[in-house]
């Protein structure tokens, strides 16, 4: 499982390819931490028929070697790799979670090549009442979080507190985008 792809600076990504291969590309940006495998939800490609997933393991996860000195931005040239190595010209991106930055990087910097995008977040607290946070992660994500909650303490990073936009700063009703800018918006096919 697995196909190997090579960046144009030599870098090795590994993807996944699935679902109708006639259908719309998706390219689908795992969480973090995760990998590409996360993506591949059990019955997504018969709950959706129409559509071809692609998806790889960024940078420094899974099987894709590290990229030192790597920006959010240059997740773009990633996926159009990816999308090259199998043979698509247009798709649309999905990103879930810490995958939602690189999917409107590539939204904002392949505008020729990308349809739509999607973001996904959950914005729950892990503490919050009669919540299972856990519930759904895959072991390795289990795994992570709990190290990372155990190393930054309960009540976690200060940014986590205080909600969203910067430290300290709430946004009107929860949006997390600033006063007079609206929380998304529609991108052209």
């Amino acid at each position: 499982m697995g196909h190997p792809v090579r960046t144009d600076d030599g870098r090795l990504l590994v993807a996944e390819d699935w679902g109708n291969p006639s259908g719309t590309p998706v390219v689908l940006l795992h969480g973090t931490p995760g990998t590409r495998l996360g993506t591949l939800l059990p019955g997504l490609a018969a709950q959706h028929p129409g559509f071809r997933f692609l998806s790889y393991d960024r940078p420094g996860y899974g099987e894709s070697r590290r990229a030192p000195g790597r920006r959010v931005a240059d997740a773009a040239r990633d996926a159009a790799a990816v999308a090259d190595a199998f043979g698509v010209e247009r798709f649309a991106v999905v990103g879930r979670s810490g995958g939602g930055p690189h999917a409107l990087a590539c939204a904002a910097l392949l505008p020729g090549r990308v349809r739509a995008a999607a973001v996904l977040v959950g914005l729950a607290p892990p503490d919050a009442a009669g919540l299972d946070w856990y519930a759904g992660m895959t072991p390795f994500n289990v795994r992570e979080y709990g190290l990372a909650r155990a190393h930054l303490g309960r009540a976690g990073p200060r940014w986590a507190r205080t909600g969203p936009g910067r430290p300290g700063r709430r946004h009107p009703a929860g949006s997390g985008a600033p006063p007079g800018r609206p929380a998304c918006r529609s991108l052209p096919p």
